[in-house]
């Protein structure tokens, strides 16, 4: 068994009002997609958290049930009127969210500055 710890799926940092999440895996699991979606779902009722931004830089596959999440969480987010945003997306991940439609749903930035500067 190996001393080295692996780094954690999502790491999460507030900038004021602005809460973000960055994926540090290249596809995460089932048990790693329920642990974003507890981060998430506590950012949307989180009133000190005006903007979720999810960072994706490091992913290079987005599996179903993650597309599922950030809509779910989307539909939250404009519900308690907080903003929402991906960024970070390699040309493969925008790929996934263009061919499902969801580039017309979810806000897209390039990266976190660009996301909390609009």
């Amino acid at each position: 068994m190996s001393d080295v710890s692996s780094p954690q799926a999502v790491t999460v940092e507030r900038r004021e009002k602005a809460f973000i999440a960055t994926i540090n895996s290249k596809m995460l699991d089932e048990k790693e997609v329920r642990a974003l979606g507890g981060i998430l779902d506590e950012a949307c009722v989180d009133t000190g958290i005006a903007h979720i931004v999810v960072n994706l830089e490091h992913v290079q596959i987005v599996p179903s049930l993650v597309l599922g999440l950030l809509l779910r969480i989307s539909q939250k987010c404009v519900a308690s009127a907080r903003a929402l945003t991906l960024v970070g997306l390699t040309p493969r991940v925008r790929d996934s969210f263009t061919i499902t439609r969801l580039d017309l749903i979810l806000r897209l930035a390039d990266n976190v500055d660009a996301a909390l500067a609009g």
